[in-house]
């Protein structure tokens, strides 16, 4: 039997034109008419202005919406990350490199997209999904609604323990280095496809589907 963890996602939020550079083109267009009819100084401090104006395009967006494992991500990442994660929402999560467990931060597993994603490799911290079990994945200290989920499939309980899992569902002790009987893939269809469905925080967290195949 084995065990994926996904999330319904039902509604997007559309893009839209950066309002930032709506103002650069329409200040490029009032200084293409005074050009000429403005004195020499006057001139050189527009043209200065719009020269810091078209290079601060080039700039990532420093308002940053998706944060991981408490990092601010910037636009332009998050955009490179979606290809391999599928559509990131705003909002706060915590994201396991390793095994691509990801959630709401103070939250349980709400999902698994693609392990190992670049822009978002960034230390998860121990205590990122209100662990409570004092049983250790990947460093992240285990929900007992994610303990009692991978249990199901062979992890063991014993407290004070830490192990490193892969999405393949091998499962390694942190202490010894023993390989453990293997958990089964955790999320198949992720791997065949090689992308995740996305990351999205549900309004209500009854959306959560444990899918069994």
């Amino acid at each position: 039997m084995e065990t994926e963890v996904e999330v319904s996602f039902n509604e997007y939020l559309n893009t839209s034109v950066s309002q930032d550079s709506v103002e650069v083109r329409n200040e490029e267009h009032q200084l293409k008419i005074n050009k000429g009819s403005e004195p020499f100084f006057q001139g050189l401090i527009k043209k200065s202005v719009r020269d810091f104006s078209r290079s601060s395009q080039h700039l990532p967006n420093e308002e940053h919406d998706v944060l991981i494992n408490g990092k601010p991500i910037p636009d332009y990442m998050v955009k490179r990350a979606e290809k391999l994660a599928g559509p990131i929402q705003p909002g706060d999560y915590w994201y396991d490199v390793r095994a691509g467990f990801w959630g709401k931060t103070g939250e349980p597993c709400l999902g698994i997209i693609p392990p190992f994603i670049e822009e978002f490799n960034y230390p998860m911290p121990a205590n990122c999904s209100a662990g409570n079990t004092s049983v250790f994945i990947n460093g992240r200290e285990l929900h007992q609604r994610d303990l009692d989920l991978l249990s199901s499939r062979g992890l063991p309980t014993k407290t004070e323990k830490s192990y490193i899992l892969e999405i393949s569902g091998r499962v390694f002790e942190v202490d010894t280095g023993k390989e453990l009987d293997s958990l089964g893939r955790l999320a198949p269809t992720v791997e065949k496809a090689k992308r995740g469905f996305g990351m999205k925080i549900p309004r209500n967290l009854s959306q959560l589907r444990f899918l069994i195949s």
